[in-house]
């Protein structure tokens, strides 16, 4: 199959980075999840997405595929020519940006949509805005009301929410209890005037999510949820996407829909999930590209073994350089492509319906999933 025509609906990303940080950043921190410098200088040069990589990115650029030929051919790019080009080259005609982090170094939502030529659509990162409120209430009932508050006046202009209590304290997450509000003191004595804390206290997290769910819930607004695969300040054990059942199961969230992102190693809970609960979708971003090929073949039969194809989105989860984004939507077709061709020859597929199901991967599914208005 061929699919370079079909556009990418890219439902989770982020902001790319200003020009002077682009420009002086060194490559390795692109290609993992770590942030040692001992891995990213010693061992990152030696993961399979790396090299592969150098060798793809040579064929933009021209030049020979090693990392100080490319940092010389990039530097000799216009920034706003280069995303343009490859934003185009990867055919992303929508972009849903999580602006929630790295504020300091990554250009906004509308300036980074300007910068690649995309059209794109905020996604609120929850626990981030919570954390915001809390200088300014000195009670949990006043911080919940702020927080509620503040997602209705929000929701109008967002694509949806997202969670990253996976990071936080897991992502078995319980209904409030009265013990918030004591938890929440405590924690207020513990700051300084002013300051806004890296939340971690699951009560606190658990009750606030609740209510945040609840907002998705009668807006129709999507959450996101960080889920598996992640950088060292995430304890993967936690990050088990069948932890959420009781949010699934939850009478107050029906009607709720929840997509569950990167999911990688648990792509195969991941489908089950999304093949019993209405409104569970499953996403591989982060898994296509920085797995090896074989590793993103597998996940993405893996997420096809139970899930329904109107479920099974793909995403970039690219951020800080426009390389990102051209790398995972080369490999993003390309493995879709030999995956739909093997459904095809084992029966399960038509070639009719594996034409179909790469429109629905590739874009459709999220575009029915997200109330995003486009101009």
């Amino acid at each position: 199959m061929e699919l370079s025509h079909i556009p990418i609906y890219d439902h989770h990303a982020h902001a790319l980075f200003r020009e002077e940080i682009w420009r002086s950043a060194p490559l390795e921190p692109y290609f993992s999840e770590a942030y040692d410098p001992q891995m990213l200088a010693r061992f990152v040069p030696d993961n399979l997405f790396f090299r592969r990589s150098l060798r793809d990115l040579a064929e933009f650029y021209g030049c020979e595929p090693s990392a100080q030929s490319l940092q010389e051919a990039r530097q000799g790019w216009e920034y706003t020519e280069l995303s343009r080009r490859m934003f185009a080259q990867a055919n992303i005609t929508r972009w849903l940006i999580d602006d929630g982090v790295w504020p300091d170094r990554l250009m906004g939502v509308e300036e980074s949509g300007a910068l690649a030529g995309v059209p794109v659509r905020r996604i609120l990162r929850l626990e981030t805005e919570l954390a915001q409120l809390i200088p300014a209430h000195d009670s949990y009932f006043s911080l919940e009301r702020a927080f509620v508050d503040l997602l209705y006046e929000a929701a109008p202009g967002l694509a949806g929410f997202k969670s990253i209590i996976a990071y936080r304290s897991g992502l078995e997450v319980t209904p409030p209890g009265p013990e918030v509000e004591r938890c929440y003191a405590a924690l207020k004595r513990s700051l300084k005037p002013d300051e806004v804390p890296k939340l971690t206290e699951k009560t606190l997290l658990d009750a606030a999510l609740w209510k945040a769910l609840e907002v998705a819930t009668k807006t129709g607004l999507p959450v996101q949820f960080h889920t598996g695969y992640g950088d060292p300040d995430l304890d993967l054990r936690r990050a088990n996407p069948l932890h959420l059942r009781a949010i699934f199961e939850e009478p107050r969230f029906r009607g709720l829909k929840v997509a569950l992102l990167h999911t990688y190693p648990f792509v195969r809970q991941a489908g089950y999930l999304a093949s019993v609960y209405p409104g569970v979708y499953l996403d591989l971003g982060l898994t296509i590209p920085y797995t090896s090929v074989h590793g993103m073949r597998t996940a993405l039969h893996e997420a096809l073994h139970l899930a329904p194809i109107s479920k099974v989105l793909f995403s970039t989860d690219a951020q800080r350089t426009p390389e990102l984004f051209w790398l995972a939507a080369r490999w993003g077709r390309r493995v879709l492509a030999e995956v739909l061709d093997r459904t095809v020859a084992d029966g399960d597929l038509s070639p009719a319906e594996a034409g179909w199901a790469a429109e629905r991967i590739l874009y459709t599914n999220a575009a029915e999933l997200y109330p995003a208005q486009w101009a």
